[in-house]
């Protein structure tokens, strides 16, 4: 633009002044600046894509994404540089540029870039822009392309918490250190990953060449175990921005535990998603309970309340039920008394949602009204009320606690990822 402005100001003095050098000038400057423009114009068109990228990472793991770029026209073309569009919800860092390529023709020309993911989710995208230049440098020409869509699993990273479970009746010790756990019993229970500490003598010999890793044999020990899991996810209770909301930090929690508990051999479920949690080994299992934390988004038109009256014929007998809940409900405190009288132990996690609110802007921060209020979805239309108060707040609490359940708060401070 500067460029063409002072071509025309030369034209105009050239024009009154009558200098025909002053004329041949702005003359040659039009001419550099069209061709330049024309050959930006041409560095973008004709080219084809395509990318690579893991299909699952965990949230601040190193994401490297290849981009393969081939000219489909036989012309010699300057540097230019791919621009990815990725989606506005992979909130990320340290992102790096791609490195400026000059694709040849019917020839693969590779370039990449780098970014840690902060939030968990399945994102898509398919978007690009490739930015070419003139062999000056003078100008830069976009141009949008669609590629082949990529899609990339980003699985929550376990924040510890500390979680026990009840002791067993009778006998004063956790179902989670004698119950179906590893350890030296007789009977074999499954393959699973070796870890340190385990005896090479256990070690699954066809296992371990068919995984390519360390596989041992674990063992029965004892008694049974299970726990079912349960996370807020009605539509207006996730508070928070970007990374830090409650239903992250929940799914992180529940990431850990998971975790956890498959390695001390409890039988760890979520009762609304049943797909590759019953069968496997250990390990397989944790990885489909961390796809399903990765999908888990607080759209859903029932309240928590709803869906664990709905799941209830769905739990072990006896099992225990961990529910995570950040924002209070009205029934909730009547669905665990249920859930208790039916035998079921029921431990809380509530999240304190008013250090999440305080993360917002001050044009998005919520108001957590010292009043309950109810979160069924289902009977306003899936439209929630604008104001509701913390899980964490101290007469929730004590509501929650009177139903018998094991109560413990979370907030930010807790290891938020």
């Amino acid at each position: 633009m500067v460029l063409t402005t002072a071509s025309l100001f030369l034209l105009v003095v050239a024009v009154l002044l009558n200098s025909p050098a002053l004329f041949y000038m702005s003359t040659a400057m039009m001419a550099t600046i069209g061709a330049s423009r024309l050959q930006a114009w041409l560095s973008v068109r004709g080219l084809r894509f395509e990318r690579y990228a893991p299909a699952m990472v965990r949230v601040g793991e190193l994401v490297t994404v290849d981009i393969t770029v081939w000219s489909e026209r036989k012309i010699r073309r300057p540097l230019v540089t791919v621009s990815d569009h990725m989606p506005g919800r992979l909130t990320c860092a340290d992102l790096t540029p791609t490195l400026p390529v000059a694709p040849a023709y019917r020839q693969p020309v590779h370039t990449q870039y780098r970014f840690r993911p902060l939030r968990r989710g399945v994102f898509r995208w398919s978007r690009l822009t490739v930015f070419g230049t003139d062999a000056l440098g003078l100008l830069t020409m976009p141009r949008q392309y669609e590629a082949d869509p990529v899609e990339i699993t980003v699985l929550p990273a376990p924040v510890p918490i500390p979680f026990e479970l009840p002791t067993s009746a009778g006998w004063g010790f956790a179902e989670t250190e004698h119950g179906k756990a590893r350890g030296l019993g007789i009977q074999p229970r499954s393959i699973r990953e070796y870890q340190s500490g385990d005896a090479l003598k256990y070690v699954h010999w066809p296992s371990t060449a068919r995984h390519q890793r360390m596989m041992v044999k674990e063992f029965e020990t004892g008694s049974h175990a299970a726990v079912a899991f349960f996370l807020q996810t009605t539509r207006g209770s996730e508070i928070g921005e970007g990374a830090d909301t409650t239903l992250e930090l929940m799914c992180s929690h529940a990431a850990y535990l998971t975790s956890w508990l498959l390695r001390q051999g409890v039988d760890v479920t979520f009762p609304e998603n049943q797909d590759g949690l019953r069968t496997g080994l250990a390990f397989e299992r944790e990885q489909a309970a961390l796809r399903f934390l990765a999908g888990i988004q607080a759209d859903s038109e029932q309240s928590l309340a709803d869906r664990l009256r709905r799941c209830k014929p769905l739990l072990e007998p006896g099992g225990s039920v961990c529910v995570f809940v950040a924002v209070a409900e009205q029934d909730l405190p009547d669905a665990l008394t249920d859930l208790a009288r039916s035998g079921h132990p029921v431990n809380v996690i509530a999240y304190d949602a008013d250090k999440f609110a305080a993360r917002q802007g001050s044009g998005a921060k919520l108001s957590l009204l010292n009043t309950r209020v109810s979160l069924r979805g289902s009977r306003l239309g899936g439209r929630l009320p604008r104001q509701h108060i913390s899980a964490a707040e101290r007469g929730n609490m004590e509501a929650l606690r009177n139903t018998g359940a094991r109560v413990q708060s979370a907030s930010l401070e807790d290891g938020a990822p």
